[in-house]
Protein backbone atom coordinates (compact mmCIF):
# COMPACT_ATOMS: atom_id res chain seq x y z
CA UNK A 1 0.00 0.00 0.00
CA UNK A 2 1.30 3.55 -1.16
CA UNK A 3 1.70 6.55 1.76
CA UNK A 4 -0.85 9.03 1.60
CA UNK A 5 1.45 11.40 0.40
CA UNK A 6 1.98 9.40 -2.70
CA UNK A 7 -1.42 8.34 -3.32
CA UNK A 8 -1.72 12.12 -3.19
CA UNK A 9 1.05 13.22 -5.24
CA UNK A 10 -0.45 10.63 -7.93
CA UNK A 11 -3.67 12.52 -8.56
CA UNK A 12 -2.07 15.39 -10.16
CA UNK A 13 -0.96 12.94 -13.31
CA UNK A 14 -3.85 11.30 -13.42
CA UNK A 15 -6.86 12.07 -16.24
CA UNK A 16 -10.02 13.60 -15.57
CA UNK A 17 -11.79 10.35 -16.30
CA UNK A 18 -9.27 8.54 -13.71
CA UNK A 19 -10.06 10.59 -11.12
CA UNK A 20 -14.32 10.57 -11.78
CA UNK A 21 -13.63 6.60 -10.80
CA UNK A 22 -12.25 7.48 -8.05
CA UNK A 23 -14.48 9.83 -6.95
CA UNK A 24 -16.77 6.88 -7.27
CA UNK A 25 -14.74 4.68 -5.04
CA UNK A 26 -14.09 7.30 -2.25
CA UNK A 27 -17.69 8.96 -2.41
CA UNK A 28 -19.86 6.41 -3.28
CA UNK A 29 -21.78 8.63 -6.05
CA UNK A 30 -21.03 9.14 -10.01
CA UNK A 31 -20.38 12.65 -10.88
CA UNK A 32 -20.18 14.76 -14.44
CA UNK A 33 -17.60 17.58 -13.06
CA UNK A 34 -15.31 17.89 -15.48
CA UNK A 35 -12.45 19.58 -13.40
CA UNK A 36 -9.46 18.52 -12.33
CA UNK A 37 -8.73 20.69 -10.01
CA UNK A 38 -12.08 20.17 -8.45
CA UNK A 39 -11.14 16.21 -7.90
CA UNK A 40 -8.12 16.87 -7.04
CA UNK A 41 -8.57 18.83 -3.74
CA UNK A 42 -11.72 16.70 -2.77
CA UNK A 43 -10.09 13.15 -3.14
CA UNK A 44 -6.88 14.34 -1.43
CA UNK A 45 -9.30 15.06 1.38
CA UNK A 46 -10.97 12.29 1.38
CA UNK A 47 -8.09 10.27 1.17
CA UNK A 48 -6.89 12.11 4.03
CA UNK A 49 -9.94 11.94 6.42
CA UNK A 50 -10.11 8.25 5.65
CA UNK A 51 -6.93 7.65 7.01
CA UNK A 52 -6.40 10.00 9.61
CA UNK A 53 -10.43 10.18 10.31
CA UNK A 54 -12.17 13.72 9.69
CA UNK A 55 -13.74 16.34 12.01
CA UNK A 56 -16.66 16.34 14.22
CA UNK A 57 -19.62 17.48 12.56
CA UNK A 58 -20.25 20.23 15.17
CA UNK A 59 -16.36 21.45 13.63
CA UNK A 60 -17.35 21.29 10.32
CA UNK A 61 -20.47 24.05 10.67
CA UNK A 62 -18.34 26.00 13.06
CA UNK A 63 -16.27 26.14 10.02
CA UNK A 64 -18.61 26.65 7.42
CA UNK A 65 -20.25 29.54 9.48
CA UNK A 66 -17.22 31.17 10.02
CA UNK A 67 -16.99 31.85 5.81
CA UNK A 68 -20.47 33.42 5.74
CA UNK A 69 -20.10 36.47 7.06
CA UNK A 70 -23.54 38.07 8.73
CA UNK A 71 -23.69 41.32 6.21
CA UNK A 72 -23.44 38.71 3.38
CA UNK A 73 -26.80 36.83 5.00
CA UNK A 74 -28.55 40.69 4.76
CA UNK A 75 -30.87 41.21 1.96
CA UNK A 76 -30.96 37.83 0.96
CA UNK A 77 -34.23 35.67 -0.32
CA UNK A 78 -35.21 32.81 2.33
CA UNK A 79 -33.11 29.91 2.59
CA UNK A 80 -34.43 27.60 0.29
CA UNK A 81 -34.85 29.70 -2.81
CA UNK A 82 -33.20 28.92 -6.27
CA UNK A 83 -31.60 31.41 -7.94
CA UNK A 84 -31.15 31.01 -11.82
CA UNK A 85 -28.61 32.80 -14.15
CA UNK A 86 -28.18 31.94 -17.70
CA UNK A 87 -24.75 32.26 -18.48
CA UNK A 88 -23.01 31.65 -22.12
CA UNK A 89 -26.16 29.99 -22.97
CA UNK A 90 -26.26 27.63 -19.71
CA UNK A 91 -28.60 27.70 -16.88
CA UNK A 92 -27.00 27.91 -13.63
CA UNK A 93 -29.55 27.15 -10.31
CA UNK A 94 -27.89 27.71 -7.12
CA UNK A 95 -30.01 27.29 -3.94
CA UNK A 96 -29.62 29.69 -0.72
CA UNK A 97 -28.66 27.40 2.34
CA UNK A 98 -29.13 28.38 6.19
CA UNK A 99 -24.89 28.64 6.23
CA UNK A 100 -24.25 28.97 2.60
CA UNK A 101 -24.94 28.38 -1.37
CA UNK A 102 -25.22 24.63 -3.00
CA UNK A 103 -23.84 24.84 -6.68
CA UNK A 104 -23.89 21.86 -9.13
CA UNK A 105 -23.85 19.46 -5.50
CA UNK A 106 -20.80 21.61 -4.12
CA UNK A 107 -21.23 24.21 -1.52
CA UNK A 108 -19.94 27.46 -1.71
CA UNK A 109 -19.73 29.99 1.34
CA UNK A 110 -20.33 33.20 -0.91
CA UNK A 111 -22.11 33.42 -4.52
CA UNK A 112 -19.15 35.87 -5.27
CA UNK A 113 -17.33 32.19 -4.84
CA UNK A 114 -19.90 30.80 -7.79
CA UNK A 115 -19.82 33.37 -9.41
CA UNK A 116 -16.04 33.34 -9.98
CA UNK A 117 -16.57 29.17 -10.57
CA UNK A 118 -19.35 30.10 -13.27
CA UNK A 119 -16.90 32.89 -15.04
CA UNK A 120 -13.78 32.12 -14.35
CA UNK A 121 -13.02 35.40 -13.47
CA UNK A 122 -13.55 37.64 -9.78
CA UNK A 123 -16.94 39.20 -9.65
CA UNK A 124 -19.77 40.42 -6.94
CA UNK A 125 -21.85 37.49 -6.84
CA UNK A 126 -24.95 39.74 -5.89
CA UNK A 127 -24.13 41.40 -9.29
CA UNK A 128 -23.77 38.23 -11.16
CA UNK A 129 -26.96 36.83 -9.96
CA UNK A 130 -28.98 39.84 -9.49
CA UNK A 131 -29.33 40.49 -5.93
CA UNK A 132 -29.98 43.76 -5.31
CA UNK A 133 -28.25 44.71 -1.97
Amino acid sequence: MQSIAVQIALLQQKSVLELQELWKKYFNEPTTIQSKEFFVSRIAYRIQELAYGGLPREQQQLIAQMYVPPEMRKNLPPVGTRIIREYHQVEHSVTILNDGFEYNGMKFPTLSAIAKKITGRKISGRYFFGIDN
